[in-house]
């Protein structure tokens, strides 16, 4: 018994690393927004690095034909293949705190992002693994 234990904690162990190491990478995000009447595409570049259950890395973000903005992940964790991390980004309307969470599945992360302390609804974003 001890060693059908001792087997099914290592192999738990191994598929965490696994999913760890499916979220290494740079992945890309872009949407159509509607801004001021003119179409606007978002695209976001999502630059992830784990360590065991730690995620960090940064988020680019650019409007348009604006210069991309670029922020730290903060507080980044992962749980087998769910993720969770913040940003800050600091804009000319000041700066304002990101909450991202979702899932890697495959070559795609798909999850939500929306302002910290629930302002404004949250955002669905998919990005592909470059």
């Amino acid at each position: 018994m001890k060693i059908l234990f001792s087997i099914l904690v290592a192999f738990t162990l191994l598929a965490g690393l696994a999913f760890g190491a499916a979220i290494d990478g740079k992945w890309v995000s872009e949407r159509k927004m509607n801004r001021n009447g003119e179409e606007v595409t978002i695209t976001q570049t999502f630059d992830l690095k784990s360590d065991g259950a730690k995620l960090t890395g940064t988020v680019s973000m650019s409007f348009g034909t604006m210069e991309p903005r670029t922020a730290e992940i903060k507080d980044g964790k992962l749980e087998g293949n769910k993720f969770t991390f913040k940003t800050v980004m600091s804009t000319p309307n000041g700066e304002f705190t990101s909450v991202y969470e979702g899932t890697v599945e495959g070559d795609t992360l798909k999850g939500t992002t929306m302002r910290e302390g629930g302002q404004g609804q949250p955002r669905p974003f998919e990005a592909k693994k470059k």
